[in-house]
């Protein structure tokens, strides 16, 4: 059964809909997740680096897994290469705005953002070696890299301790665990139908008017399963939390890349359109290299730098909805 309906208007409404229960549902399925991780006594560090990073992730995750068993590649890859622009160039060139100066430790500089960069270029390259096809090996690749990233990040969980110290550490957000596993179970429900809406109709409105399903994915569908990244980031700065937002921001984008985008080219082999593959990823790996030699000039982000990115954001919107229109 579609969520698509007849009616420009009411696919609209059904977008914005799944929209709201896939935030509102990766909500309450993180916040469910972490209060049972540390029922079993899970460290708040080890928490904060599997489950917030994938977290902020799980749109992207329910939305192109969907996509990817529907067969829509336009879809799958758009939204990934799409969210990863806007979690760099819109969302942290907000955060640094509002801040005004943002630290960046070089831990976080030499170990995550080169490792993301990396994976920005090995995406990109097999995807120009295979000609605009991502494959399964392609993915077996990138599932093998996010393994070998999480052990190494829980090897080293140790060396983040310091980002922890002078932090609130979340209270019990329901009242007793079963409740928990309720919110839990109702998370996961929530995502699914919101990822089943959304793609729905997108494919719908991209065959009825005969647009890019991969322009689409990449600028509304990204700019919607980046909310949470957004959301978390907003909260990051008004709590003061050092390294959350910026590293959560790292962290989406490597879990977008090397697991969700690996899974789903296992699910079904990825045919990516030449504007992906020939403007948008490109801009993915300008955004990257940006991040990078940014935040090792003086260690630091600057409002200059985050002007910089939300001027690529603009530049990228526009450059879309001409292609759209």
């Amino acid at each position: 059964m579609s969520f698509a309906s007849s009616y420009f208007i009411f696919n609209v409404i059904l977008f914005l809909i799944g929209l709201l229960f896939l935030i509102k549902g990766s909500d309450f399925f993180v916040e469910a997740a972490s209060q049972i991780a540390r029922s079993y006594k899970v460290s708040e560090i080890v928490i904060g680096l599997t489950l917030v990073s994938i977290g902020t992730s799980l749109p992207e995750f329910a939305t192109d897994i969907y996509a990817s068993i529907k067969g829509q590649s336009g879809i799958v890859v758009g939204d990934l290469v799409g969210s990863n622009i806007t979690n760099i160039s819109l969302v942290l060139g907000v955060a640094v705005l509002l801040m005004g100066t943002m630290s960046s430790p070089k831990l976080v500089v030499k170990r995550d953002a080169l490792f993301m960069l990396g994976t920005f270029f090995m995406f990109a390259g097999i995807c120009f070696i295979g000609e605009g096809n991502f494959g399964r090996i392609g993915g077996v690749v990138m599932l093998i890299l996010m393994v070998g990233y999480l052990f190494y990040l829980f090897k080293h969980r140790d060396a983040l301790a310091e980002l922890e110290e002078g932090e609130e550490h979340n209270e019990a957000v329901f009242s007793s665990m079963s409740k928990a596993w309720l919110f839990l179970f109702l998370g996961v429900a929530m995502i699914f139908l919101g990822a089943k809406a959304m793609v729905d109709n997108v494919i719908f409105v991209a065959e009825r008017f005969n647009m890019s399903q991969g322009l689409i994915a990449a600028t509304i569908v990204a700019f919607g399963t980046s909310v949470p990244e957004l959301a978390v980031t907003i909260t990051s700065i008004r709590k003061k939390k050092k390294g959350i937002a910026l590293g959560n921001i790292i962290g989406s984008c490597i879990f977008n890349l090397l697991l969700i985008m690996g899974l789903c080219a296992l699910i079904n082999p990825l045919e990516i359109e030449s504007t992906l593959l020939y403007v948008v990823t490109p801009i993915m790996l300008l955004c990257g290299v940006m991040l990078v030699v940014f935040m090792r000039t003086g260690w630091r982000l600057v409002k200059a730098e985050g002007i910089a990115f939300l001027a690529v954001y603009i530049g990228y919107l526009i450059y879309n909805g001409i292609k759209l229109a």
